[in-house]
């Protein structure tokens, strides 16, 4: 299914038990990031967990975003750039049960992304590797 406006509109978004903003776009098998300025950067947290994603890239500019919940996807690659520059705030990256097979799709992120303290990668194949 397509990332929409309206798909993104009709998605449940609540304040979590830490008292963030919130919206769930899981188990909808979207395929790509797209669309989600239409959120104009209302949410602490976005979670795509459970969907077919393979890149993680594309994100407009969420400077309020620090959790993004990435986990059971297709997710091969990143673009570490994209997320420093869109995504400044970044803390959190759930990346668990992906395809990540190598370091090279990584060994950016602690550069492009000072505030990342916890990233997940339980489950990819780079983990079986090192």
């Amino acid at each position: 299914m397509r990332l929409s406006a309206e798909l993104i509109g009709s998605c449940e978004q609540r304040t979590n038990p830490l008292g963030e903003r919130e919206i769930v776009m899981r188990g909808l098998a979207i395929p790509a990031i797209e669309h989600l300025a239409v959120t104009r950067d209302a949410f602490d947290t976005m979670d795509f967990t459970d969907n077919r994603l393979s890149c993680l890239d594309n994100f407009p500019k969420l400077p309020r975003l620090t959790h993004l919940l990435v986990a059971q996807n297709f997710i091969e690659s990143l673009d570490a750039s994209n997320l420093a520059q869109n995504i400044p705030q970044l803390q959190y990256l759930e990346l668990s049960h992906n395809q990540i097979s190598s370091l090279l799709q990584i060994q950016y992120l602690g550069k492009a992304c000072p505030k990342l303290e916890h990233l997940n990668l339980t489950g990819n194949p780079v983990t079986s590797k090192y």
